[in-house]
């Protein structure tokens, strides 16, 4: 079982990710924009994160293109690397993140095309993003830096909000800054590495278990008196390699924590929260983060250049060997509890049940169970769902296993216990959450004949009839008598020819009604699996997720549904069809101008909300009224082309 620990650490990953599209096993493609909304003349950014597995090749020449009426700055690029898991099993993404600033010239709702990267020889990108362009209020703006597109109102997280170029600012001509003792003693150094600006590193812990969560984060301090002089602010980013170590990203919006006075080497400076991290050991040992490379410039071009953060050390071992239960997998830890459901508590023999087992708490929550083993008990593959999340700076929340188990006897049957042992970092102890399954009462069932074999079958493991007990039915002859001659058999003579000659008949006769048939279930097949048909039970399957609050399914039913139906009116397999450039093939199919926008937004809508860690409800639903309504439009335009021909 010590394998069964390797992938552990990486569940918690792969819930934070932030709304993309991915692919698990192929290139990882995120994109996300920094506003929902914008007024006119207000730069707002938009970033993508390219990542592939090491040696796949690097992403590179990151392009992205607006609709009209907007304006372009950058783009800002860093590189990026992480790793998924535990020991020799661990693998290694690389990859860069690029971000532009778009300024938007005229009010409109605007769908803006994914930004691309060249992988492979061809470029690739993720889903589309939207955002509302508002009339201009004449509201105050601060003046931005053009050679700095990137640190503006909802960037990507890599800016240095507070500086000169963005609107929270509180610093500068404020007269309280020079009455003000410093407001964070905890963030004072007693040597400044640099006296302009520098970034700082920190752990929580240096020492852990693997698996064990540390928190590593990232200040960078301004000198207030240099920043009179030259406003100094990071210009790009250059990630800590953690390549022992697992990340997870604890901030939503790095870079826009409030800022604090603190001093270093006993001057003053202004330190902010730059990012913090969630970082989970892969191995023992005394594992390094590396350090994080900032580029500094100032006010009018000039160029601060690199500074880097402190290389933190971890030291890193087993929890202890004495006392460990028996299944522990390294990297179980932190604090979990197990539940279990069991339904329902009577079928028959041969029959299946459902059991549900759920991990909840905090820590790295485990991928796999270890599942009891009883004779006659066959367990299927489970469906797994997970909601896991940064809570008070600490991964944590539930997974969920759902198994579908056949029982193949009979009786009273017990299923036994699910135990998870796990390592308690603050208890300093092993602990065992145990799920205890119950018993089902199984009923039996009778055995069949099976008409070819002739053998008796059933569902158990029971012995089967031999299949040559019939043999011995007839005895041998003791005494010698008369010959008798076997009776004729039905196909001598004339009906071995009847036998014959019958075959060609019935096919002459059989092949006018069996081409019929054929015809008829070609036919019913058709008519079932059409477009418009399949549309309709997307939006079936769409109303039972919305019943059950599965806004994820209802976005990917919707997506179904709206794309069926463009292939119902038009012939056009849409998949195939960038978002952007959907409105505009879809006018040349004959669908009117509108009608290919309206599709155009409820795909992109869909995307955005399907990849939406907390989608929002009423969104969700006026998404799925907009797209049932969409689909009629479209059936009554494949009506009316189908009338025109």
């Amino acid at each position: 079982m010590r394998g069964a620990g390797v992938a552990r650490v990486a569940g918690a990953a792969a819930a934070l990710l932030v709304a993309g599209v991915a692919r698990a096993d192929g290139p990882q493609i995120t994109v996300r924009i920094g506003a929902d909304a914008a007024e006119v003349g207000e730069p707002f950014t938009i970033e993508i994160k390219a990542m592939v597995d090491q040696g796949a090749g690097s992403p590179s020449d990151p392009q992205v293109s607006p609709p009209p009426g907007f304006t372009v700055e950058g783009p800002s690029i860093s590189t990026q690397m992480m790793m998924n898991s535990f020991g020799a099993r661990a693998t290694v993404r690389t990859g860069l993140s690029a971000t532009w600033a778009l300024t938007g010239q005229r009010p409109g709702r605007y769908t803006i095309a994914s930004p691309t990267v060249l992988l492979g020889g061809k470029r690739v990108g993720g889903g589309p993003v939207s955002i509302q362009i508002t009339p201009a209020t004449g509201r105050p703006r601060p003046q931005r830096q053009p050679s700095s597109p990137f640190l503006m109102p909802g960037g990507p997280g890599f800016g240095f909000p507070g500086l000169p170029s963005t609107p929270n600012w509180p610093f500068q001509n404020d007269p309280r800054i020079d009455d003000t003792p410093p407001q964070s003693p905890e963030l004072s150094l007693p040597a400044a590495p640099d006296p302009v600006a520098f970034v700082h590193a920190t752990v929580d812990k240096h020492n852990a278990v693997i698996g064990e969560q540390v928190t590593l984060s990232f200040y960078v301090y301004v000198r207030y008196e240099a920043y009179v002089r030259s406003e100094p602010h990071p210009t790009a980013r250059f990630e800590a390699p953690l390549a022992d170590f697992l990340r997870v990203p604890l901030l939503r919006t790095p870079g826009t924590e409030g800022r604090v006075i603190t001093t270093a080497g006993g001057q003053r400076y202004l330190a902010q929260l730059f990012d913090r991290i969630a970082i989970f050991p892969l191995h023992a040992g005394d594992l390094h983060t590396g350090s994080m490379r900032l580029t500094f410039g100032g006010a009018r071009g000039i160029a601060l250049g690199d500074r880097s953060s402190e290389d933190q050390v971890v030291r890193v071992t087993e929890p202890p060997r004495t006392g460990r239960p028996p299944g522990y997998a390294l990297g179980d830890v932190g604090h979990l509890a197990l539940t279990a459901s069991v339904q329902p508590r009577r079928i028959d023999q041969g029959g299946s049940l459902a059991v549900t087992l759920k991990i909840e708490g905090k820590g790295n929550l485990p991928q796999a169970l270890r599942l009891p083993e009883r004779t006659g008990i066959e367990w299927l593959d489970p469906e797994k769902k997970e909601a896991i999340e940064a809570q008070n700076g600490v991964i944590g929340g539930a997974r969920t296993f759902g198994y579908v188990v056949r029982i193949k006897q009979s009786g009273t049957v017990d299923l036994g216990e699910v135990t998870l042992p796990y390592w308690d970092p603050s208890a300093k102890a092993y602990q065992v959450a145990t799920a205890r399954l119950g018993a089902v009462e199984v009923s039996p069932v009778a055995p069949t004949t099976d008409p070819v074999t002739k053998e008796q079958t059933g569902v158990g493991d029971g012995p089967r009839a031999d299949p040559l007990a019939a043999l011995s039915a007839g005895a041998a002859r003791a005494t010698l008598g008369t010959y008798a001659p076997p009776r004729a058999r039905i196909f001598d003579g004339g009906g071995l020819w009847l036998l014959i000659a019958a075959p060609p008949l019935l096919v002459g006769v059989l092949s006018v009604g069996s081409g019929a048939a054929r015809r008829a279930r070609a036919r019913r097949a058709s008519e079932g699996d059409t477009p418009a048909a399949l549309a309709a039970k997307a939006l079936r399957e769409a109303d039972e997720a919305e019943a059950s609050g599965d806004a994820k399914s209802l976005c990917a039913a919707l997506d179904r549904a709206v794309h069926l139906s463009i292939e119902a009116a038009t012939g056009l397999k849409s998949r195939g069809v960038l978002v952007a450039d959907l409105a505009a093939e879809l006018g040349r199919r004959g669908i009117a101008p509108a009608l290919g926008e309206a599709a155009a937004r409820a795909l992109a809508d869909a995307d955005a909300i399907r990849f939406d860690p907390a989608p929002d409800t009423a969104r969700t639903r006026e998404l799925a009224a907009r797209v049932r309504a969409l689909v009629a439009d479209l059936g009554h335009a494949d009506l009316g082309r189908h009338g025109a021909a």
